[in-house]
This record gives C-alpha cells, sequence and structure tokens, in this order.
C-alpha cells in the first residue's frame, strides 16, 4: 500500500508538472518502455492538460493486441482475457465492461489513437519515471514481487543477432542475421492490415536501434515496417510489416538471411506438398442453385455492452439494428424456402467470432450483418460493403433495395475487410443504412414505417438474390 500511495503520489505530481511544461513551452518528451524509445508518427500531445499518448505504439510495446473498428470508431485492447475499449471523443472507457472515467477523451490524430497517460498507467500497471533534464517518460512494467527467495540467474544470451532490415523499394524486404536465429509462425492482424513475425532468441546487433520505423511510400503491397526489441527475456525481436488488401507473401531462408518476397494474394504459389482438393468453381455472378431450403444468417450488429454509435436523437445503434433484423424476421418466418437464423433476438452481444461461428456451423447459404453510420454531421447515405468475390453480387442487389427503401444520397457498394464478412465463406454483406450523426437519417432510421421499409426490401433482396418466388 506505501508503494501504492508513493505512486500516486509521484503521478500526481508528474501530470501537474508536465501540463505545465507544455503549455508554457510545448515540450514533447520521448517515451520509453522498458528502457526501449517508442517512437510513432503521431507524438504525444497535452489535450485539457492532460498528456495523451498513442495507444498503438505503447499496447504493441506490452505484446497485447489492438483493433481499430471504423464503424464503431473504436479501438479493442486486448491481453489475454482483458479487454479495454476506448471509443473516438469518448472519456469514458470500457474495463472488461466496467466504465472507467478518463482524464479526456480519446482522439485520433492522422490515423492514431490518443489517450491519457494516467489511463495508460493505471489499465496497464505501468511505472512512471519522469527524467526532466532529458523531458523523457519512462514507462515500466511493474515488477512481479516472488514468493520465495530467488537465485540470480545470468540474463538470457540471444542466439542470434539481426544485424540488418532492408527494403529495396519494390517488393521485397530482407532481414539479415548472425548466428542462430528463426522465425516464429507469422500471425496475420486487421485495422490496419498487418504481419507480426517474432524472432526468439534473437537481438539487435548495436548499429540498429531499439525501435525502429520504416515508412513506405509508392509501394502496391507495402505501407510502413517497423522492428523492435520486443522482449529482453527470453530476448525476442518483433518485426511488423503493415501490407495492402490482396497482398501475400513467400517466405524464404538462406544462411543468415531471411527474405520475403511481396505480390497479389493471387500470384503465392501452393505449396506442392500439400494435399489438393479438386476445385470446385462457382460463378461469383450467380447463387448457389438448389430447390432445397435456404439458410439465411442475419446479423444485428453490436448488442448488450457494446451500443454501437449514439445518434443525434440520444438512442444507440443496437436498436436499430435488432429493431430491422426483428421486422426481417417476421416477414421471412412466412417464407418457406427460406430458414432465418439470428445472431441475436435481444439485447444480448455475441461476440464477432461467435456470429462467425454460428453462420460456419449452419454451413449458411447467406450473411447479412445489419449495421448504422457515425461520422460528421453532414455526412449522409446508406452504403453496402462486401470482402469476397462471392460476395459481389450479393451486395449488388441488397444495395439497390437498401437505396429504394431509404431514400437517401446512395454513397456506393465498397469492398471493405471487416472480419464478419472477411472470415464466414459464404456470401456475405454488411450494411450501413444511413447515419445515425446526421439529424435527417436519423430521423428516419428510427421511424417504424422506415424501419419497415427497409426490412420489406432486404427481404425482397434475398428473395431476388436466391429468385425465390
Amino acid at each position: 500500500m506505501k508503494r501504492f500511495v508513493s505512486m500516486l503520489l509521484f503521478m500526481s505530481l508528474f501530470f501537474t508538472m508536465f501540463a505545465t511544461v507544455g503549455q508554457a513551452a510545448e515540450v514533447v518528451p520521448k517515451l520509453f518502455l522498458n528502457g526501449n524509445l517508442l517512437t510513432s508518427a503521431v507524438n504525444p500531445q497535452i489535450i485539457n492538460n492532460a498528456t495523451v499518448v498513442p495507444v498503438r505504439t505503447v499496447s504493441e510495446g506490452l505484446g497485447y493486441q489492438i483493433v481499430w473498428d471504423n464503424t464503431t470508431k473504436a479501438a479493442t485492447v486486448t491481453h489475454g482475457s482483458n479487454i479495454i475499449k476506448l471509443k473516438l471523443n469518448d472519456n469514458i472507457a470500457l474495463v472488461n465492461d466496467q466504465k472507467v472515467q478518463m482524464d479526456t477523451t480519446a482522439s485520433v490524430i492522422k490515423g492514431t489513437t490518443l489517450v491519457p497517460l494516467r489511463f495508460i498507467g493505471e489499465q496497464f500497471g505501468l511505472d512512471f519515471e519522469w527524467k526532466a533534464t532529458e523531458k523523457e517518460v519512462h514507462m515500466y512494467e511493474h515488477a512481479t514481487e516472488p514468493t520465495e527467495p530467488v537465485i540470480p540467474t545470468d540474463p538470457a544470451v540471444p542466439t542470434g543477432l539481426i544485424t540488418e532490415v532492408a527494403y529495396n523499394g519494390e517488393s521485397t524486404l530482407t532481414v539479415s542475421y548472425e548466428g542462430v536465429s528463426k522465425a516464429n509462425k507469422p500471425l496475420v492482424l486487421d485495422s490496419p492490415k498487418r504481419i507480426v513475425f517474432d524472432f526468439p532468441n534473437t537481438g539487435l546487433n548495436t548499429f540498429l536501434s531499439g525501435q525502429a520505423v520504416i515508412d513506405v511510400t509508392d509501394s502496391t503491397y507495402l505501407q510502413k515496417i517497423r522492428y523492435s526489441l520486443f522482449s529482453n527475456s527470453p530476448p525476442t525481436v518483433r518485426l511488423v510489416i503493415e501490407i495492402s488488401e490482396d497482398t501475400g507473401y513467400v517466405l524464404t531462408e538462406d544462411l543468415g538471411k531471411f527474405k520475403l518476397t511481396f505480390m497479389p494474394l493471387a500470384d503465392v504459389p501452393v505449396d506442392p506438398n500439400l494435399p489438393v482438393d479438386p476445385p470446385i468453381v462457382i460463378d461469383p455472378q450467380e447463387p448457389p442453385a438448389s430447390n432445397d431450403m435456404f439458410d439465411v444468417v442475419i446479423d444485428p450488429g453490436h448488442g448488450g455492452s457494446d451500443p454501437g454509435a449514439k445518434s443525434v436523437l440520444n438512442r444507440w445503434e443496437k436498436e436499430f439494428n435488432l429493431s430491422v433484423a426483428l421486422k426481417m424476421k417476421a416477414l421471412l418466418d412466412k417464407e418457406p424456402k427460406i430458414k432465418a437464423h439470428f445472431t441475436r433476438t435481444g439485447d444480448t452481444y455475441p461476440s464477432l467470432d461467435d456470429r462467425i461461428k454460428f453462420a460456419e456451423n449452419l454451413k449458411a447459404d447467406l450473411f447479412m450483418s445489419i449495421h448504422a453510420n457515425s461520422g460528421a454531421a453532414s455526412a449522409s447515405g446508406a452504403e453496402t460493403y462486401y470482402y469476397r468475390e462471392n460476395s459481389k453480387a450479393l451486395a449488388a442487389v441488397i444495395h439497390k433495395r437498401l437505396i429504394a427503401a431509404t431514400k437517401i444520397k446512395d454513397r456506393g457498394v465498397k469492398k471493405e475487410a471487416y472480419k464478419v464478412i472477411k472470415q464466414t465463406t459464404m456470401p456475405a454483406v454488411l450494411i450501413e443504412a444511413g447515419f445515425l450523426s446526421n439529424s435527417n437519417d436519423a430521423k428516419m432510421l428510427f421511424d417504424d414505417a422506415a424501419q419497415t421499409r427497409i426490412a420489406t426490401e432486404l427481404v425482397a433482396g434475398i428473395k431476388e438474390y436466391f429468385k425465390v418466388k
């Protein structure tokens, strides 16, 4: 308890002093995590007398996963069973579904989410040290106090050292090393789409900095490359490569060198040693031919602890999504050739993985996720998203019907890697029926007659796609 009180006293003094310095001289501090310099496209800022820092930079430095949902304008940080949700322009965070007030709102600058440093310290369990002379903020993970005496051991010595990370300006990235090094199986993440490689028992040559960022311009495949000494025990180097959609790669290894060659996904060669099933060719413009029952999954977005976007009418997106879905249910239940299944029929929150698993287990013929948008007050209109080619024809039909129902601006059919339409395998679409942040759109979306029109047209679109009379 004494250590905790001392920590609070220090943090109070630190934030007061730092805010004063920031107002007088606009000092931009350097951020260090466990001794490693953290770099980001956006520097720490002073907002409403509170110091805010890039949450992705800190969380990824700790090995946490962070995902940005452009639909809800929210960032989700995951570490083990702990989940932190931060919403744009909101000073209330959800920590394991419990509301926590922050010193100031979460904000986005140049595409980077910034949150109060005090909140980072409290929720990520970090200690702070302010070095006034150097104008540096040092963050440290809490050391675990052993319950029994521990015999000191020498620090682990890496078996390999990375000596160079080189990008040729086109489609090849080369990682050179000395000694013995292996790359773990890569992790592919979204928002932004990136590939994460860890090199265990590997350190960085003294000529390389603790963390470096390579911005890539004019590349078809790459957006950004960054690497760092991710962990000291055991020594681990992490390489993160932000890539464009529909980008694949081939990893080749040679003595002292890893070579990544990037290319369109369709051009990635198939391992000849893997068994290959006979190809099944389906015309993406035509729905599956069948005289049997069609299984359709309707997914009312958000729900429960995740309310989605808030409208200018002080009502939540989850209400609109569910209301339209239930109106669709009443109509679909009367269709003899369509069996409707719903990811939720009440104010509950199935996770995105639960929704995907639900549709996959049913071997559904179609998946539709219902949402409403949010943005600037002037933004208006409806749009329909798809990801895979087998969903493009469905998106065109559904969007035509959506515009007929809403009678608002046509923002078009768009391709986007939203998880529920990317990781499902059946034709899948996600609709954004209008902008809750626009007063005209919001009034229409929460009008019962308009919701009935939307439900009726969406059901008609499903029937049109399946050519059901």
